[in-house]
């Protein structure tokens, strides 16, 4: 789970190095981005010991009113028509096109199984350049519209964001060095998945960016992240494509947006050889099998289990297996070391 740390979007060091260019709404989001971790973090961890009966994953946007914060006035309710504000629409339109991704193709109800409510909130804050997912709703900054804007409008963005959710209930990854780029790594995964869905694009015409509707003309690149280039989407942009350039600082939780570059890659590779459809089938069922603390070489044995039962159920092309594991070898993942 995201204990202690919220996840969000756009990772610690980039804003550190835009606050350090004098941008003060990037300062600000970092410092209340400190506060609110800190003031969830109870909240958080009592949330797998709920006792919620079987709901349908109703939707609630509220509106923060450019407070710093949550659930202020509810905006628009689970079968509300459209409200004036656009971006509350974004919200509630783009979390149920999510939402019905997950219940269609796997069969999940909401994001814990069990039809939890997905709660969002927008307008957060003043200029506020992020994005998080809390451990129990997600909140989306407007952005200062010099470095990014508007969080609740971009399709990855809001699916990355739920997607922690889902992982929060599937596979708990600990947030914290492997573990938690491997919670990076699924968001990330199933932002693109849904992003190419939703824009109705072929994976040899998709861009495989996270983030690039939400980044505004003075911020310093193309988007937040690359999955087909690690490193290349900012100027700021550290992932590594390869173990051989494993972060291992202590930065960013122990590098957990950054390593996130190399299984990502790793990601791309299998879908250009396979499809991206057979990849998540495989990537989602990995989830749903790993632990708390499972690192690289743990989600590979997960991802060759996974993979080799679906083979024999018929339910991804046959030569899955053997894509899959080149793929992990390119970016210096080997089946000799798992």
């Amino acid at each position: 789970m995201c204990h202690k740390h919220l996840c969000s979007i756009v990772p610690p060091y980039i804003l550190e190095q835009l606050a350090k260019l004098g941008n003060n709404s990037c300062k600000r989001t970092l410092l209340e981005t400190q506060r609110i971790a800190q003031s969830r973090n109870m909240a958080i961890n009592n949330l797998l010991q709920r006792t919620d009966e079987e709901s349908n994953g109703k939707r609630i946007v509220y509106d923060c009113l450019n407070e710093y914060r949550q659930k202020v006035r509810v905006a628009r309710s689970e079968g509300d028509a459209k409200v004036a504000d656009s971006t509350t629409n974004h919200a509630y339109e783009l979390s149920g096109f999510v939402r019905k991704y997950f219940k269609e193709t796997f069969g999940l109800n909401s994001l814990d199984g069990k039809g939890m409510p997905i709660i969002s909130n927008v307008h957060y804050g003043k200029a506020y350049n992020n994005a998080f997912w809390d451990g129990d709703e997600i909140t989306y900054g407007d952005g200062d519209d010099v470095q990014f804007s508007n969080f609740a409008a971009g399709i990855d963005v809001v699916a990355h964001e739920l997607t922690h959710g889902i992982t929060q209930f599937l596979g708990n990854l600990e947030y914290k060095g492997q573990s938690g780029a491997l919670n990076e790594h699924f968001s990330d995964v199933f932002a693109t998945v849904i992003k190419q869905l939703y824009l109705a694009q072929d994976i040899s015409e998709a861009d495989w960016l996270i983030g690039d509707t939400v980044v505004a003309d003075g911020f310093p690149g193309k988007a937040i992240r690359s999955m087909s280039a690690p490193g290349t989407a900012n100027e700021f942009d550290s992932q590594p494509d390869h173990m051989d350039n494993y972060y291992i600082g202590s930065s960013d939780n122990y590098g957990v947006h950054i390593n996130s570059g190399i299984p990502n890659r790793a990601f791309y590779l299998s879908c250009m050889a396979i499809g991206i459809n057979d990849c998540a089938l495989i990537w989602f069922g990995t989830l749903n099998q790993l632990w708390r603390t499972a690192n690289f070489n743990d989600m590979l044995t997960i991802i060759i289990k996974v993979t080799k039962e679906l083979m024999v159920e018929g339910k991804v092309c046959s030569n899955a297996e053997n894509a899959i594991l080149d793929s992990f070898s390119i970016v210096g993942i080997n089946k000799r070391d798992v």
